[in-house]
């Protein structure tokens, strides 16, 4: 005799119904292509320099995070359409970065091995911030400790910041990413240029 769960046993077996989180929602700036390409080769060249173990990111997921929105075991659609609309009033010109220098996040894990600038970082927070204003009552509150990065990998050991060769490029546009935790999957959800 087959044995047939309940259903909203089944369905938790299955992961729906579940409290947990499953995917995360955040705005972030994307490098070029090309610069994408440059700093994926930067993060593997450090490794091996280093003796770090951690896998690089792969490059398509190489961002710089301006606004984490939250975890959801399943996004919210009125969310998604809010944040899409606030999205739509900001209003920046482009500005061109320069990240030049390598260290690590204390992490509770593992800790993260970053891309970090000068160079540009005040119009990065310019953008946080205006992101922040055109989200408000919509999307949380800006966290006041951002601090422009790209993670390049994790890894158990602690780097001090170093420089390297600088990563150039001009910040024409911003994204929303869904990314489903665990997977190693993003979705962007929209794009807006600057201008």
């Amino acid at each position: 005799m087959t044995k047939y769960l309940p259903s909203t046993e089944a369905q938790l077996s299955l992961g729906l119904g579940s409290d947990i989180p499953t995917e995360r929602l955040f705005f972030a700036v994307l490098p070029d292509p090309a610069t994408a390409a440059r700093i994926a080769e930067l993060a593997e060249g450090l490794r091996e320099e280093h003796g770090l173990t951690g896998h690089p990111l792969a490059r398509e997921r190489l961002h710089i995070t301006l606004h984490h929105l939250g975890d959801y075991a399943g996004l919210p659609p009125s969310l998604l359409a809010k944040v899409q609309q606030a999205a739509l009033r900001v209003r920046m010109p482009e500005f061109e970065v320069c990240f030049d220098q390598v260290g690590s996040f204390a992490g509770n894990r593992q800790n993260p091995f970053v891309l970090r600038s000068d160079y540009g970082a005040e119009l990065l927070h310019g953008l946080h911030q205006e992101l922040a204003r055109c989200l408000q009552g919509v999307g949380g509150k800006p966290d006041p400790r951002f601090t422009p990065h790209i993670t390049l990998l994790y890894d158990k050991r602690r780097m001090p910041i170093q420089p390297v060769q600088p990563q150039r490029w001009f910040v024409r546009e911003f994204v929303l990413v869904r990314s489903f935790l665990g997977q190693t999957r993003y979705q962007l959800e929209g794009c807006w240029p600057l201008g």
